[in-house]
């Protein structure tokens, strides 16, 4: 039996989920969002830019590291390049949790803490159920499920195994002190050596506030060759060897890589569904990063249902991001094929002029 009635259900709380709750909550509109493992620390680098900390109006306190600084390797040219505008570091537990708290705020919108395992499409409406036997009928369905969404599965396909990239990685738990004395300032740094990322892709290291997230990502080798990789990295590379002795904690995850511009084009709602985030494919396919798009794209979507038409959520976000994705996925095989070396060759005089530009 159907336990529950809203006008929304949003599977998945992450940043796309809760800041398209947060829209809808802020006007009225009666939202269920189901998650049952948010918010939690998630195998991310938490690097988000300017856009992200202007357009939410984040507390202070949730920024963990300013980043003015990318110190990179490729082609054995090394290359510190500057962020402009700064970037920030957070921790994905404290920013999902502020962004979920702040969508139940709103006396409209309620939260089950439970994993929907079954869609069932009706003639207008969805069942949701759960994994602790709920049943929730919804009118429109959004998916904020991640990679591997179960609400895409039900509405439209999932996103083709060439599309996705598989990235594995540590979190190295630290005192605040070790990452002060050990890493430079304001700085994150990405290695790209062959010899470790042979296919595409790159290692990254992010020093947070008491944590050091490092990881490896590649959209054509395995988490098991990619893990050997990274341990080799960092038991042989002398910037592996500051996290030696570190204790770790292990990950693995799924990130779309979309390398064809045309797979953007394919909708990403319908009259009664739409798909946000990673579930979407936002995800820009050179560097795999996705907070931005994830949290934008949630917030155009709820905009778009409050203007009660499902389907500007295509415009809206062809509008607002449909540019950077489109050239990404146009060059992300350029840039690291054949041409990477003119593409590393070419940031680096790019950020050398803007230094002087900005008298650097």
């Amino acid at each position: 039996m159907v336990s529950d009635i809203f006008e929304i259900g949003i599977v998945g709380a992450g940043v796309a989920g809760s800041c398209c709750a947060q829209v809808l909550g802020k006007a009225g509109i009666k939202v269920a969002i189901f998650d049952h493992s948010h918010p939690r620390e998630k195998p991310c680098g938490g690097l988000i830019d300017e856009r992200v900390v202007n357009e939410l109006h984040l507390p202070e306190e949730l920024l963990e590291r300013e980043v003015k600084w990318i110190s990179a390797e490729r082609f054995k040219i090394r290359s510190k390049m500057s962020i402009k505008p700064s970037g920030f570091i957070v921790s994905r537990k404290t920013f999902d949790y502020h962004l979920l708290q702040r969508a139940l705020n709103n006396a409209s919108v309620t939260f089950f803490d439970e994993k929907v395992n079954q869609i069932e499409k009706e003639e207008k409406d969805w069942t949701l159920r759960t994994s602790k036997g709920k049943a929730v009928k919804v009118k429109v369905l959004i998916g904020a499920d991640g990679c591997p969404s179960l609400v895409r599965k039900n509405v439209l396909r999932p996103i083709p195994p060439q599309f996705l990239s598989m990235a594995v990685g540590y979190d190295f738990i630290c005192s605040n002190k070790y990452i002060e004395n050990t890493f430079a300032e304001d700085t994150v740094e990405a290695y790209y050596s062959r010899k470790y990322v042979q296919k595409g892709g790159y290692i990254w290291i992010f020093p947070k506030r008491t944590n050091i997230n490092v990881g490896i990502g590649s959209p054509e080798e395995t988490g098991k060759k990619l893990k050997q990789s990274l341990d080799k990295f960092i038991s042989s590379h002398p910037a592996g060897k500051r996290l030696q002795p570190l204790e770790r904690n292990f990950f693995a995850h799924l990130v779309p890589t979309i390398w064809k511009k045309e797979y953007f084009d394919l909708p990403c709602s319908g009259s009664n569904w739409a798909l946000i985030g990673d579930a979407a494919g936002h995800v820009y396919p050179i560097g795999g990063m996705g907070i931005y798009y994830a949290m934008k794209g949630g917030m155009l979507c709820g905009s778009a249902i409050l203007d009660g038409d499902l389907q500007l959520f295509e415009r809206h976000w062809q509008k607002e991001y449909g540019d950077e994705l489109h050239y990404g996925a146009e060059s992300v095989l350029k840039y690291y094929g054949n041409l990477g070396f003119v593409y590393w060759l070419a940031d680096i005089f790019e950020n050398f002029r803007a230094s002087l530009h900005n008298g650097q």
